[in-house]
């Protein structure tokens, strides 16, 4: 992608109200400091950029630039605030760059590279207009696309959509859009002292993602196309069904990393809340086992322990933990054994063993 920082720029005094958004790889700094060579560090920002890029054109959208790890793109077409279809083109695209994460980060693996992980932001509102370059190609600036860029990077959830209030007040007005999303309020973004903004993550109902069934293919499943429940869809393993949280990425990718050979079916999340939230949504909860961190942002690992017991008693859980209390673990949380509790880092022989004799 061209990098036009060095090139001039002219404004040309138009301006235009868009949805526009920001998509950000979520610790690539870190990520590439472990890639060996140049040629590999080439290969994983040109993956992300290209991967991103043919979504959003297919959604009718435009990448306009990168800047860094985070590009920036807009819909030309949500210019028209009473057009149904392109806002839901717009949230409908997000939801897709998600679902083919789960894809791309399959053949990342393959090449030994480390996963992608996106904050995704998008908001509506004026944006002025500029050429660059040789001036056929156009810039976005204006402050709704430095809002946009804050909620990026203070508020948005790692591959969560998070939208402004501009974009969700549209969203509402479709009484259409509104039965297939549920609308989560994730705090406000201070622009001054008496001045605050309200963001909202955005989830789709009745739809599982990809990577929580198990398949390699870019159209999201309905609960109605897989049957009366999640537990309808055939299972590997004898429905054996393992859910990680853990607020460290890399350590739930780590722990997939050691179970893809176990032919379980693993669902992962970053934060605890949403994981129970899942939990309680599953009808079935035998051969489900739960492997949790204990220090944890929002809710630590023995609150989320005790909110499991309440939801059913007879969920299996598997604690780990880089705290030393091992010994002590029996008298903190009565019921639990030893067996249950393992220290980081996990040996992954010791971990498939033990994640195999508790669901079994």
């Amino acid at each position: 992608m061209k990098n036009f920082s060095s090139k001039e720029i002219r404004f040309s005094g138009d301006s235009i109200k868009s949805c526009i958004g920001f998509i950000d790889l979520v610790d690539s700094t870190k990520n590439t400091i472990t890639i060996a060579n140049l040629e590999s560090i080439r290969k994983y920002y040109s993956t992300f950029i290209n991967s991103i890029s043919q979504v959003v054109k297919s959604y009718n959208g435009r990448v306009i630039k990168n800047i860094g790890d985070c590009l920036l793109f807009y819909f030309p077409k949500t210019t028209d605030f009473k057009n149904m279809e392109v806002f839901k083109e717009t949230i409908d695209c997000g939801f897709i760059i998600l679902d083919e994460r789960y894809i791309v980060n399959q053949e990342l693996s393959k090449e030994h590279l480390p996963p992608f992980n996106y904050r995704i932001s998008i908001d509506y509102g004026v944006v002025d207009l500029a050429l660059v370059g040789d001036y056929s190609q156009i810039d976005l600036f204006g402050s709704t696309l430095n809002l946009c860029s804050k909620i990026n990077s203070s508020l948005s959830i790692p591959n969560d959509i998070t939208i402004g209030d501009n974009f969700y007040r549209i969203l509402k007005s479709f009484p259409a859009i509104v039965t297939n999303y549920n609308f989560i309020n994730n705090g406000e973004y201070r622009i001054t002292e008496s001045n605050r903004y309200s963001t909202y993550i955005v989830k789709r109902k009745n739809i599982l993602m990809l990577s929580d069934v198990g398949i390699s293919n870019k159209t999201s499943l309905s609960e109605k196309q897989l049957g009366s429940s999640i537990e309808d869809f055939p299972k590997k393993n004898d429905n054996k069904r393992i859910i990680l949280v853990d607020d460290e990425q890399d350590i739930l990718f780590t722990y997939k990393i050691f179970l893809e050979d176990q032919d379980y079916d693993v669902t992962s999340f970053i934060d605890p809340v949403f994981a129970l939230n899942y939990i309680r949504n599953i009808p079935n909860f035998k051969d489900l086992l739960v492997i949790l961190d204990i220090r944890m942002k929002n809710l630590n690992g023995i609150q989320f322990y005790q909110q499991i017991k309440s939801i059913d008693p007879t969920i299996k859980i598997l604690f780990i933990t880089a705290l030393d209390i091992l010994d002590e673990f029996s008298t903190i949380i009565p019921g639990i054994s030893t067996k249950q509790v393992m220290k980081k880092p996990v040996d992954k022989k010791l971990f498939t063993t033990t994640v195999k004799k508790l669901l079994n």
